[in-house]
């Protein structure tokens, strides 16, 4: 009989996955966190931190920094252009589907003329080689490189936000801040992955099939236009990895025109149900999914309240019973901190003594004291 998946195992399944069990809470557990979960989007710097704290309850501030600062975890702009946090090995994978999409960029917006796209990322890398350079320092370097070649702005090029970012925000560049405040601060510095980690290229038909597994092992059964929309990829990229993993994945039915996807031997004994946690800005059970698909954990009536597509921010959000509930913000004064939860239309409250394990881990994960908690209405 063909397995039929009804949107409640769909998120059961999932959410055994995006919890699971991991020994420990030391820097080695950070990294088997993110190895297990994947790369996190975490263009706000405390999300890398928020989900830990969702993920790895009770891990502290000073094992998360000490993960980033052994640059066991990195930070770096890759998939759909943004930040993400990932093992030092997935570096590799995210930098390499990430070439083809960025040389069209750089083509396309920095006017380049007499010279290859590669010409300019090699010019990046190397600029970047064996030392931390500031951001203002290498936008700079690169565009009196490209005006020396007759390319960039002498080519009609404008220095704005978008061509800027593709200098800087090179894949194959990671990222850190000026001191080890990871959770504050913008990382305004960047260095050559090949010499932070020693990486080396990762061909992009193997990258594919490994961000493919990964993807499904970390929020699936899941369709090819998820897999696609995390990996900031086309359908064919993926249909072809997909073709070449073979029996290695299982197709089931679903509602939609594309099948469910899964590994064919998923993972044995992941977590169960989380209970109550608080989840970071940009949250996998959201963002994990193409946006057809995102009413796996979220009501889709409330997906513009936790989403802003205006301004692509997303709201760190309240999980309770396997679905997102509530958003929340922690607000700062001084040396206060207060958490204020905003329930979403039709759940009632959550209670104080749910969030008391959440809003600890919170604390532990940002290492400082909370104040207050409130519960109110969005």
């Amino acid at each position: 009989m063909t397995r039929r998946w009804t949107q409640e195992r769909l998120a059961r399944t999932s959410l055994r996955r995006q919890f699971p069990r991991i020994r420990g809470r030391g820097p080695a557990a950070v990294v088997e966190a993110y190895r297990r979960l994947g790369p996190i989007q975490t263009q706000v710097p405390r999300a890398a931190h928020l989900a830990l704290a969702s993920r790895l309850p009770g891990v502290t501030y000073d094992a998360i920094t000490a993960a980033f600062e052994s640059y066991d975890v990195v930070k770096a702009s890759n998939l759909r252009g943004t930040v993400h946090t990932s093992t030092a090995e997935q570096h590799g994978w995210l930098a390499s589907v990430c070439d083809r999409p960025r040389d069209l960029a750089i083509a396309n917006h920095l006017k380049i003329a007499g010279i290859t796209p590669r010409d300019v990322t090699d010019e990046i890398e190397r600029y970047a080689h064996g030392e931390w350079r500031e951001r203002k320092d290498l936008v700079a370097h690169m565009w009196d490189w490209l005006d020396e070649r007759g390319a960039g702005r002498s080519n009609g090029a404008a220095s704005n936000t978008m061509s800027d970012s593709l200098l800087w925000g090179h894949a194959r560049l990671v990222r850190r801040p000026r001191d080890t405040a990871w959770e504050r601060r913008t990382d305004v510095y960047h260095q050559a992955a090949s010499t932070v980690l020693g990486a080396e290229p990762v061909r992009a038909e193997e990258a594919i099939e490994r961000l493919v597994r990964l993807h499904l092992s970390a929020y699936g059964p899941a369709t090819r236009r998820d897999i696609a929309w995390w990996m900031g990829s086309t359908l064919t990229p993926v249909d072809d990895a997909v073709t070449r993993l073979g029996d290695d994945l299982v197709a089931y039915p679903s509602d939609d025109r594309d099948p469910y996807l899964d590994l064919a031997a998923p993972r044995k004994g992941d977590g169960s149900d989380p209970g109550t946690r608080l989840l970071p800005e940009f949250d996998g059970l959201v963002l994990g999914y193409a946006p057809p698909n995102r009413g796996r954990f979220a009501h889709p009536d409330h997906l513009d309240r936790i989403f802003a597509r205006e301004n692509g921010l997303m709201s760190p959000a309240v999980l309770r019973d396997g679905r997102i509930v509530a958003t929340w913000k922690l607000t700062a004064s001084g040396k206060r901190n207060d958490i204020v939860v905003a329930m979403l239309p039709a759940f009632s409250p959550v209670l104080e003594d749910e969030l008391a394990g959440p809003v600890a881990d919170v604390a532990a994960a940002l290492a400082i004291e909370v104040s207050d908690v409130r519960i109110t209405r969005v």
